[in-house]
């Protein structure tokens, strides 16, 4: 295998990767500024949120600009199906999946006040 072959595959993963481990960042982020976001202005959870949504939507694009390039259809199995393929909707579908996620906790998060404990 190439290092070009390689790199192929990874853009297929790209969005099962980038969602939910954007969402994990921001939820641990958001617990993890609470506490401070009672002190002081809640702006640093919005940008948080916001860029980690962003790289979310990057991982859908990135899975569905390798299913639009076919960058592995030479690589089939015996049926006929594409495996590489199938995950790269996964990872379309994923990253929008958890990139709503994230806007929801946003969303949660300029709603509720962080000083009610």
């Amino acid at each position: 295998m190439t290092e070009a072959e390689g790199r192929s595959r990874l853009l297929y993963w790209a969005g099962v990767a980038l969602g939910p481990l954007a969402w994990g960042i921001n939820l641990q982020g958001v617990y993890v500024l609470t506490h401070f976001s009672c002190e002081s202005t809640r702006i640093s959870g919005a940008i948080m949120s916001a860029v980690l949504a962003v790289v979310s939507l990057a991982g859908t694009v990135i899975s569905a600009r390798a299913v639009r390039r076919r960058a592995g259809a030479e690589w089939t199995d015996a049926q006929g199906g594409g495996p590489r393929t199938f995950m790269a909707w996964v990872g379309v579908g994923s990253g929008v999946l958890f990139a709503l996620v994230i806007a929801n906790q946003f969303a949660a998060s300029l709603m509720i006040n962080p000083c009610l404990r």
